[in-house]
């Protein structure tokens, strides 16, 4: 909810105060949105799936910003059309656009960035997260 939140503000501020584009807006707002949920579910949602280091943090970067970046692309365009096509308010057809992208991203987030990787240590059974 936090980063939704700071991507509403965000596109809120960038077009009304400094007149930017709705596209350009949800662009800026989606990535300051997707690197704090990344660090988010690093801490809170896949504490159970600890990273290795360095390499670690860097590979779950990676499969996370690929895994964005597709939903960056939807929901400028959904955004954009609504404000477009349909004369939306920018923050109603954000919020319509996250609506829509919402389960496609809980999917590919679990499948691609979260699955068992060689950056993560399993958790054991009734103890705390360690390293293999």
């Amino acid at each position: 909810m936090g980063g939704f939140v700071l991507q509403l503000a965000t596109i809120a501020l960038l077009t009304r105060v400094f007149a930017w584009s709705p596209a350009g807006a949800t662009a800026v707002g989606v990535e300051i949105a997707f690197l704090h949920n990344l660090l988010a579910h690093t801490r809170w949602t896949w504490r159970d799936y600890p990273l290795r280091g360095a390499r670690g943090w860097f590979n779950r970067w990676w499969r996370y910003q690929a895994a964005k970046t597709a939903s960056l692309v939807a929901n400028i365009g959904l955004t954009a059309a609504l404000v477009d096509l349909a004369g939306l308010p920018v923050e109603i057809a954000n919020v319509v656009a996250v609506g829509a992208c919402a389960i496609p991203n809980f999917f590919i987030a679990e499948w691609f960035v979260l699955r068992r990787h060689a950056d993560t240590a399993a958790a054991t059974p009734g103890g705390p997260a360690r390293a293999a």
